[in-house]
């Protein structure tokens, strides 16, 4: 029992301030908390449930959906008209952090959680950590069988590691390529970049000829982002698995991950790129208005640049792969989600037919590419002629999905702690006085390692190596 409640202690502190009940909260139903066997049979508990969106088929079994895709409505409506047996009843109960917190509280008070949630793939570790599970196992209900139509990288992140169990069924992924300004490289000459050498020796050139900008920005706070530039590099600074939950393992001490901080803080250091926080308003300004001759990103900020305002009228982007180390350098994800059942869900199975089946459609896939900008993780789409062959004129009619689709094939996942969170926090606090103050890569990189170890072990982990 003791280790158990430190388990629910690093979930908590993980995503929110708040603090957990031990395992067993007062009024959860009965078996909660192990969601590989949570099994409730309640095909009328959500007849009342109130729903955003307008159910049409009366007298049919709900089931509850909190998610806050894009044209999520749109596609709620879209497999309700499909199906006369189950009817989604969708709330936005806010995105990311907001609706984390409210999962929070739901699983702090036992009752209130929807039965299927949209988790990201680098938070869904903390709902299955140690003894306390908080969603299910969907293999019970057949998720095995469908393996095949996801990716290969996309699958590992909602089996978390195990071969015997797997906790949500993949959405959408982040493939790691890097959007560039023909236009600008063209103007002075400079060849686009396609290893991390040619990167640097790119910017210098720029700013030699003439260039009053930056070939492009290093976000220390980029979290997703960072894991993707250290995994390029081989350095799998992260390991966790359902399969061994109480064990952890933290790498930040490899000669891997610190010739990647040395990387950027010498380019930091010579004015190659800029160190600006990621996602700020002038974050996006900077990208569209010129600052930046690339961006090296996930594939989502490829559909997004196109509606970011005062963009540059007379850019050219064009989109390539990432650049590499060498030619052993693996294929990198950033950012993803899922749809998972939870161990409140009243009915289990329906909701996992929900789960299972909510983006096993060309309808709601068609919309989900179209109108919500999500990359698919779901083979069928990702790997038709009609994908594949989308042209994008904000990218000069280019075929963006040919340079896209083999990243996200290649891409083989990596690991995520149960306190992803905190340790995104004191990773963000060490790159940054790394890039920014030109701290000691050695030295910084070391107490990064021990603050996690340390941390890992108080919340009642074992650090694996």
């Amino acid at each position: 029992m003791k280790k158990t409640t430190k388990f629910a202690a690093a979930f908590v502190a993980g995503l929110t301030a708040l603090s957990m009940a031990a395992c067993g909260a007062p009024g959860a139903p009965s078996g909660s908390g192990d969601g590989s066997k949570q099994v409730n049979n309640d095909a009328s508990a959500n007849d009342n449930a109130t729903c955003q969106n307008t159910i049409k088929k009366k007298g049919v079994e709900k089931v509850t959906l909190w998610a806050w895709y894009p044209s999520i409505e749109k596609m709620v409506d879209q497999f309700n008209e499909a199906h006369d047996d189950v009817q989604v009843c969708w709330t936005r109960a806010g995105s990311g952090q907001t609706q984390y917190e409210k999962i929070t509280t739901a699983i702090k008070a036992g009752s209130g959680l929807a039965d299927v949630v949209q988790i990201e793939y680098d938070v869904l570790s903390q709902y299955v950590a140690g003894a306390e599970k908080h969603l299910v196992d969907l293999n019970q209900f057949g998720a095995d069988k469908i393996k095949d139509d996801y990716t290969e990288g996309a699958w590992k992140s909602v089996s978390l590691g195990s071969d015997d169990s797997v906790y949500a069924v993949p959405v959408d992924l982040g493939p790691y390529v890097m959007m560039y300004r023909k236009d600008i490289f063209d103007k002075y000459g400079v060849k686009v970049p396609t290893t991390w050498d040619e990167y640097e020796q790119a910017g210098k050139e720029l700013r030699e000829k003439g260039f009053t900008g930056h070939i492009g920005n290093y976000e220390p706070s980029g979290n997703g982002s960072n894991i993707a530039l250290l995994a390029q590099k081989g350095a799998s600074v992260y390991d966790y698995s359902a399969s061994d939950p109480e064990n952890v393992g933290i790498d930040f001490e490899s000669d891997d991950a610190k010739q990647v901080m040395e990387y950027w803080q010498r380019l930091a250091k010579e004015d190659v790129v800029t160190t600006d926080d990621a996602y700020t308003t002038e974050w996006y300004k900077s990208i569209v208005d010129g600052s930046y001759a690339t961006a090296v990103c996930a594939s989502w900020l490829v559909g997004n640049l196109r509606d970011i305002s005062g963009a540059d009228a007379n850019a050219d982007w064009k989109v390539t792969t990432a650049p590499v180390w060498d030619d052993s350098t693996p294929q990198v994800n950033f950012g993803g989600s899922s749809l998972a059942v939870t161990d409140q869900a009243k009915h289990t199975e329906a909701a996992a037919k929900v789960a299972m089946e909510f983006f096993a459609s060309d309808d709601i896939q068609e919309t989900a590419v179209t109108e919500a900008a999500l990359f698919p993780t779901w083979t069928k789409k990702l790997e038709s002629d009609e994908f594949m062959n989308m042209t994008d004129s904000f990218y000069g009619d280019q075929k963006i999905n040919q340079v896209i689709v083999p990243v996200a094939k290649a891409y083989k996942g990596y690991d995520f702690l149960p306190f992803q969170p905190y340790a995104y926090d004191e990773q963000t606090k060490v790159f940054t006085d790394i890039v920014r103050n030109g701290a000691n890569v050695d030295s910084k990189l070391a107490s990064l390692d021990k603050t996690l170890r340390d941390y890992a072990t108080q919340q009642g982990f074992t650090v694996k190596n």
